[in-house]
């Protein structure tokens, strides 16, 4: 029994310093990706345009800077809808619109903010809207 309970310990310490990641020497750390949005859970448009406001809460993450790209799913049918292209930015406040709304059905977007230096640093905003 006392030699099961060693090789547990000694698999659980060597399995968590084999895990760990290390930050190569001379490499800075990015800050995470955060941001805000001024749209709320629910929205409304009056036309097939819907302008959103989406403001860099966290650090720049590099140099490079952030890329914007948002995904329109149309709610009734699961349709994907055509949005422009994904905008690369190097300020924190950034105005993009959202195209090709359908009238009368709720769609959900999602905004994602990536870093353009790190892509695995990202995070990703969801709300409704609808064309009314």
């Amino acid at each position: 029994m006392k030699h099961f309970f060693y090789l547990v310990v000694s698999v659980l310490l060597f399995s968590n310093t084999a895990c760990k990641k290390t930050t190569p020497p001379g490499a800075a750390q990015e800050t995470a990706i955060a941001f805000t949005t001024d749209a709320n859970a629910t929205n409304t448009s009056l036309s097939t345009n819907f302008p959103v406001l989406v403001t860099l809460t966290s650090g720049m993450p590099s140099s490079s800077g952030i890329n914007i790209s948002t995904t329109v799913i149309d709610q009734t049918n699961s349709a994907t809808i055509a949005q422009n292209a994904a905008i690369n930015s190097t300020t924190a406040i950034n105005n993009i619109q959202l195209i090709n709304l359908p009238r009368q059905h709720w769609c959900t977007v999602t905004v994602k903010v990536t870093s353009v230096a790190t892509p695995s640093n990202f995070a990703t905003k969801t709300f409704n809207v609808a064309y009314k």
